[in-house]
């Protein structure tokens, strides 16, 4: 007589009942590192969005510290002990912004606070230049500078709630100032014990690529930071000139505010071009053309002529990509994620190029399959 062959011990026990189904020891190990892996994620991902402006600080601070190293680096080779050098280039820097302040803060306050004061005329112009627009639309007409009365009220208030929560925290803004010198000072002093950390944190097989990507993206913030103070000035001063010789009012600060729209990829040229063409609408129609054919051509001329001679390392991040960034970088951290989204950019694509692209072929057919989704060519799978 044949005997039936028993199942596996884990089904049967020793007096051979049917006993419950047990998971294999792998199979547990694994679900509970799963859990525990998916636990953690979520545990450090709300860290980091507590953290945010922690992060958002040390990431400026380290755009800081890239851009210093060039200079602290050229004395060092000099023959200045590295620690002697950061004290020497950080005291240049600070005496440049403080020399910078020094000559234009008190007639850039003086001008601001005449323009506010001369707000209403301005209003009042604009209301007339709208109503003279809409002449034969007289009830859009009386609704526009309704509209526009209330709105102007709405922002007056939130000026006056502005500038009074400002004086509540200059204090705070100067601790973060010398907190923020004293974090970039202390990284560009002693580099080596971070860097080498940081190249320690990679697996073995991958410390040349990350090596390279810091490098890339470091020349690449470098060429920006550069790039930034020189294209800055070149569109600040010929703004002030311009602004100055047409009579429209607060040509200190609308050139303030060109120097910085640089900062702001892609959308610079409307931020430092709307403002002061609205100024000059309440001067006249014929200035307030000329101001907006002024900016456009300084905008398109230093960024077709000059800006590609000047930026000497440039990212080459597509226009699409920066301005997704910068978005993104704006609705996660304000005006400051705004100002150093060029350099993430830079770093993401640093990365992204030595850790996902180096690691593919390069593919011979790229061109005839981007034509092919373009439309230019035959499905290269047809057929």
């Amino acid at each position: 007589m044949t005997e039936v062959p028993r199942q596996s011990s884990s089904q049967w026990s020793e007096d051979g009942t049917e006993s419950p189904l047990r998971p294999h020891p792998g199979v547990t190990a694994a679900l509970t590192r799963a859990i525990l892996l998916a636990a953690g994620l979520v545990v450090l991902l709300w860290f980091l969005l507590r953290v945010r402006t922690v992060l958002l600080f040390f990431g400026l601070a380290l755009v800081l510290a890239i851009s210093l190293n060039a200079p602290v680096t050229l004395l060092e080779r000099r023959g200045l002990p590295r620690a002697l050098a950061t004290i020497v280039a950080t005291l240049a820097a600070l005496g440049i912004v403080a020399l910078l302040g020094w000559m234009v803060l008190p007639p850039l306050v003086r001008q601001a606070g005449a323009l506010a004061g001369s707000l209403p005329d301005i209003v009042a112009g604009l209301q007339e230049r709208t109503a003279a627009l809409f002449a034969s639309y007289p009830q859009l007409a009386e609704r526009l500078q309704g509209e526009a009365g209330g709105q102007v009220v709405t922002w007056a208030l939130g000026l006056v709630k502005g500038v009074w929560a400002y004086s509540f925290s200059l204090v705070e803004v100067l601790l973060l100032g010398i907190l923020l010198v004293s974090v970039v000072a202390y990284m560009v002093a002693d580099p080596r014990p971070l860097l080498a950390g940081y190249v320690s944190a990679m697996p073995p097989h991958r410390r040349d690529a990350a090596t390279r990507a810091f490098v890339r993206a470091s020349r690449a913030t470098v060429g920006w930071m550069k790039s930034n103070v020189v294209l800055g000035t070149m569109k600040a001063v010929p703004a002030f000139v311009f602004l100055y010789l047409m009579g429209v009012p607060g040509a200190l600060v609308w050139s303030v505010l060109a120097f910085f729209s640089i900062l702001i990829p892609l959308l610079g040229f409307y931020v430092m071009t709307i403002p002061p063409a609205l100024v000059a609408l309440s001067i006249s129609p014929a200035t307030a053309a000329w101001t907006v054919l002024f900016f456009w051509v300084l905008s398109e001329g230093l960024g077709s002529l000059v800006a590609p001679r000047v930026q000497g390392s440039t990212m080459r991040v597509h226009p699409v990509v920066l301005l997704f960034v910068t978005m993104a970088m704006g609705v996660a951290f304000g005006l400051v994620g705004v100002l150093i989204a060029a350099p993430a950019a830079g770093f993401l694509k640093a990365y992204y190029d030595e850790f996902y692209l180096s690691r593919h072929p390069p593919d011979p057919d790229l061109a005839r399959r981007v034509d092919a989704m373009l439309g230019e060519e035959p499905d290269p799978g047809a057929g």
